[in-house]
């Protein structure tokens, strides 16, 4: 309807191949295979919904509403005086600091990774259902918001250059060279060059740094590390990934939503009843 297509084999494949994976981890976990089953089931989900999100969102894109830049500027400094140019300005003066939130903000895939692979590992079968269904609602609901408040982002509103900062990940500014063809209509082949994400508000690296910790929680030695690193993201997320403030608390609410929703589906039960009996998350899936 949009006019947009898949143009790229290799990405079609993925999707098909993904949503296989999901298909014989049902079938494995239907004959009693749980653990396994459903590893492949997480696996699957989280990828399909990492491919397609970004891809819708490109879609999304076509709406071409006017960007947003100054109303979240504007709701930032009149809901918490937050002055997002000055605070930059500051940061730039840290530029070790800047380098360590960097390297932070790009932990959020490796993090995905090793959640998922050590709550199935553990046994914690419907806590890592439930995170996975949390990540997939968060990712819809992101996509969802973002053509009505489309923005650039701090760094290129402001005309910021990567050069002139000490930010290490690109995706501030690069994002730019999917979101303007893609609203100006000229980006309709939808290939991996399109993966790249390009939703500002809300911010999904606030979300997940709330899931992260969420599911992270399950694993009382990872319990307080991961918290750390993970509210070392949230604080990243306007400095690293230009986000506004506005930006960072509707990626929150939307995660907390979301972790409502997908606990009371799962039924998942509490870290302290885990601890109390291990095999208690296993029984409540």
């Amino acid at each position: 309807m949009g006019g947009f297509r898949i143009a790229d084999h290799v990405l079609a494949s993925a999707l098909v191949q993904l949503a296989a994976l999901g298909a014989c981890g049902t079938a494995l976990r239907t004959r009693g295979w749980e653990r396994l089953g459903s590893g492949a089931e997480v696996a699957s989900q989280l990828l399909l919904a990492g491919l397609l999100a970004p891809l819708l969102s490109v879609v999304a894109a076509g709406t071409n509403l006017p960007y947003r830049d100054q109303d979240l500027l504007d709701l930032d400094m009149a809901l918490f005086g937050f002055d997002w140019a000055h605070v930059i300005a500051a940061a730039r003066s840290w530029p070790l600091l800047l380098e360590v939130l960097s390297h932070v903000y790009a932990s959020l895939l490796l993090q995905l990774a090793i959640l998922v692979a050590v709550l199935l590992i553990i046994g914690c079968v419907a806590r890592a259902q439930a995170f996975c269904l949390a990540w997939v609602l968060t990712l819809a609901a992101t996509v969802a918001v973002f053509p009505l408040m489309p923005a650039l982002g701090g760094y290129l509103h402001f005309g910021v250059a990567q050069a002139d900062t000490h930010v290490l990940v690109t995706a501030a500014w690069h994002h730019v060279e999917i979101l303007a063809p893609a609203r100006a209509g000229t980006l309709s082949a939808l290939t991996g060059d399109t993966l790249g994400g390009i939703v500002t508000f809300p911010s999904f690296h606030a979300a997940a740094a709330a899931l992260l910790a969420w599911g992270f929680w399950g694993v009382p030695v990872l319990r307080w590390p991961a918290l750390a690193i993970n509210l070392a993201m949230v604080a990243a997320t306007p400095v690293i990934g230009g986000h506004y403030l506005v930006d960072v608390l509707a990626g929150l609410v939307i995660a907390g939503l979301a972790l409502c929703v997908a606990t009371r589906l799962a039924r998942v039960a509490p870290p302290s009843s885990a601890r109390r009996d291990p095999e208690a998350l296993v029984r409540t899936s």
